[in-house]
């Protein structure tokens, strides 16, 4: 018996939105496990720069799970607490991160790329963001924003093409 044909990928469509999310909202709170809350805000851009209104995020890390939608002019915002430090490999440490699924019409499968943090000491030794070309690292890293407030909030906006394009990891690939 012969295997079956692989098939393409279907681009995401306008759709997509509607369809993985509950309600339409551009806010999320990914996970409460009374560890210090932070916020991040940001847009999801196109490569001329304008606004993604129907893309879909979902933020991954240790303390929980959020899907969030982008509105009109392309922005997202959730909540979530402070990512720790996790262990990559023999007691290498990785920095503090969230884990980003990015999907949008146009895509023929969903990208994945982190977010770090500018104000975490251990984000410069991080095992993988070593990994990106130093010029582009910070299409990485979060900004915080320098207002006081309890709750830190952080800046951080995904290009998908074009100058300042986020930096999107392929981790079906072999490790060289």
């Amino acid at each position: 018996m012969s295997a079956l044909p692989v098939t393409p990928s279907q681009t995401v469509g306008p759709f997509f939105h509607e369809c993985l999310l509950r309600e339409d909202r551009c806010e999320g709170t990914a996970g409460d496990d009374g560890d210090a809350p932070i916020r991040v805000e940001g847009r999801v851009i196109d490569g001329d720069r304008a606004a993604v209104p129907d893309a879909v995020i979902e933020v991954w890390h240790a303390a929980g799970f959020a899907r969030i939608g982008t509105d009109a002019e392309g922005r997202f915002s959730f909540s979530t607490t402070r990512p720790k430090r996790v262990e990559f490999e023999r007691g290498t440490m990785q920095a503090p991160h969230l884990s980003i699924a990015v999907f949008a019409r146009g895509l023929m499968n969903h990208l994945l790329t982190r977010i770090y943090f500018d104000d975490d000491p251990s984000t410069e030794s991080d095992p993988i963001l070593r990994l990106v070309p130093e010029v582009r690292r910070t299409t990485l890293i979060a900004k915080r924003d320098p207002g006081e407030s309890l709750t830190p909030l952080y800046r951080f906006d995904i290009a998908l093409q074009g100058v300042g394009e986020t930096v999107f990891f392929d981790f079906r690939s072999p490790a060289p």
